[in-house]
């Protein structure tokens, strides 16, 4: 069963470990890995792909919540993270060793680095007043910021209403031919119908060629645009082949994402990395686009997942990973049902 593990702030540098749900005793170790590329912590703002099991002293047990306090080796090594960062702590009992569960870590607003502390000391408490004056003047100046960041995007209907302009001249020429047609048949006498005809003729002729060039130009637009974006498509997808895959792994990476390929290009890429056994590309690129991409975290869950398992050098069963994955797929997409029932049945 996968534990509710979170941190809560207490001091700089200090923070309150809470796990619910645990079974074991008050004597632990944590092992404490990151997503971005399945590293451990071994030390401060230390990271490694070993695995370091790291001994929690004061720690107690109550009603299944393990209750204690860590400090900045860990509170500080977590913040210096990035925020996309994720991190699943796995805790063993030092009683039962063979006892051991995991969970994503929720850390809260209030923990603060062991940094935060020497800017307090620094600051007298005599300007404590006027500290939450400035940041109150400061609070409220952040808003016209906020208003003149959306001037660009209350530009576009401007481009819109420049677009109607150019096309409504071209249906007033379809449009004003026709009364004068209908005078020239009512005014014209009698003895001139085959004149009055012949000219209702060229001016239908000429109507049907407008509408023609009409036609040819939104043609050409719309297949120009079409054009342009397969090209696009074509440029990613040349960036994004692993077959040219020409220097180390994570430059490739890099240049591939920079070509902002959609989710339906990442999933061919990581099974062409998969096929092609660049495990590091397929996991990296994972790692790396689960974190808001419920599909894509939802895929990575099933690659540990024993019911979906197929076997393949890059990614073998793994109960707490596929829990990990499946977690994060529901914190980006909450009604997700597949991953709710997998989540479900491996918690058991």
């Amino acid at each position: 069963m996968a534990l509710r593990i979170e941190l809560e702030g207490y001091k700089p540098g200090i923070a309150r470990f809470l796990a619910q749900k645990w079974n074991g005793s008050a004597d632990i170790d944590i092992l404490i890995q990151r997503n971005q590329d399945n590293y451990y912590l071994s030390g401060l703002n230390q990271w490694g792909p070993e695995k370091n099991w790291h001994s929690l002293n004061n720690m107690s047990v109550d009603n299944e919540q393990l209750i204690g306090y860590v400090d900045e080796w860990l509170v500080d090594s977590l913040l210096s993270q990035e925020n996309s960062v994720r991190f699943l702590i796995q805790i063993r009992d030092e009683q039962n060793e063979s006892y051991t569960d995991s969970g994503v870590v929720n850390i809260g607003e209030t923990v603060f680095p062991s940094s935060a502390l020497n800017t307090q000391t620094e600051q007298p408490q005599v300007i404590e007043q006027n500290t939450i004056e400035i940041n109150e003047v400061n609070s409220n100046s952040v808003q016209p910021d906020s208003i003149e960041s959306l001037d660009p995007q209350s530009k576009l209907p401007t481009v819109e209403e420049e677009n109607q302009a150019m096309t409504e001249p071209e249906v007033e020429i379809e449009v004003t031919p026709e009364p004068e047609t209908k005078q020239e048949v009512i005014s014209t006498p009698e003895p001139t119908k085959s004149k009055s005809k012949l000219r209702i003729f060229i001016l239908i002729f000429i109507i049907i060629l407008i509408l023609s060039g009409l036609g040819a130009l939104a043609w050409y637009f719309l297949f120009s645009q079409d054009k342009s974006s397969s090209d696009t498509s074509i440029q990613g997808n040349n960036q994004c082949n692993v077959a040219n895959v020409t220097s180390d792994d994570l430059t490739f990476i890099q240049q591939c994402l920079q070509s902002k390929p959609n989710t339906d290009v990442l999933i061919e890429i990581i099974n062409q990395a998969k096929q092609a056994n660049k495990c590091n590309i397929a996991q990296r690129l994972y790692a790396n686009q689960s974190l808001l991409n419920a599909k894509i975290a939802l895929l990575y869950a099933k690659e540990y997942d024993e019911k979906f398992y197929h076997n393949n050098s890059c990614f073998k069963v793994d109960k707490q990973t596929a829990i990990y994955w499946y977690e994060t797929t529901l914190n980006n997409d909450p009604n997700n049902a597949l991953a709710k029932e997998r989540l479900a049945e491996l918690q058991k």
